[in-house]
């Protein structure tokens, strides 16, 4: 599926996750990981007062990598127009939102290195409703969700990067968008790295304040701040 010619609009598709046990018979542990995130004004709806019914673009991308550390770029912002339009370097998954369709919340993979094509494979386990005034966004998913043919336990370090944008980059003027680092100091190639292998939740204070207010012109890409949290039970 190209995204760029179907967005934003796509069937829903439900993929159900199943448990897996070993021969031992003892339950195997499930790595969840939950990502939060915070814009300087309201998440642009297009169903708000005076909105161009139009929502804005919000991503999480994100590399799943065997090595620790990576060796690749990891997922850097889209700034120029080319491409898929909101995600260059290395990724394998993205988390796109869309309060047109029903999940708003579904997961993607690339099928490519070019990241030009990409299906939808699920949903997340867990997600909050936006509703058009909310400036936060709240999204789980299972790890097994995000391996592909790999097992969890062969991702040794996980590559995130969250994007907010008015538009793709497909052409025309007055894009803007935003994404982790400080623009202001030109950090544009900033993705985050954890490692899924303990509990922890990272945030935007522990890690040194990644991502700082008042980056990007539009208070409706500006993200101010973010998590990411590892649960392993």
């Amino acid at each position: 599926m190209n995204l760029t010619r179907l967005w934003p609009l796509a069937a829903c598709i439900l993929a159900l996750g199943c448990a897996k046990f070993p021969d031992s018979g003892a339950a195997a542990s499930t790595t969840v990981l939950r990502f939060t995130w915070q814009l300087e004004s309201p998440i642009v709806t297009g169903f708000e007062p005076g909105g161009a019914g139009l929502p804005y673009i919000y991503i999480i991308a994100l590399n799943m990598s065997t090595e620790n550390p990576p060796t690749d770029l990891g997922p850097i912002p889209v700034t120029a127009d080319g491409g898929n339009g909101f995600v260059a370097g290395d990724a394998t998954h993205f988390i796109l939102w869309d309060p047109i369709r029903s999940p708003q919340f579904s997961i993607w993979q690339f099928q490519d290195e070019n990241l030009i094509e990409s299906v939808e494979t699920g949903v997340p386990i867990q997600f909050n409703q936006v509703q058009t005034g909310d400036t936060q966004f709240e999204v789980e998913v299972d790890m097994a969700q995000l391996v592909g043919e790999l097992g969890v336990e062969d991702i040794k370090a996980v590559q995130v990067n969250f994007l907010s944008m008015n538009r793709l980059a497909l052409g025309g003027t007055g894009r803007v968008w935003d994404a982790l680092g400080d623009r202001g100091v030109g950090q544009i190639n900033t993705p985050f790295t954890l490692q899924p292998i303990f509990n922890f939740k990272y945030t935007n204070q522990n890690q040194v304040d990644v991502e700082p207010q008042g980056d990007a012109e539009d208070p409706g890409v500006d993200i101010i701040d973010w998590s990411i949290e590892v649960q392993i039970s």
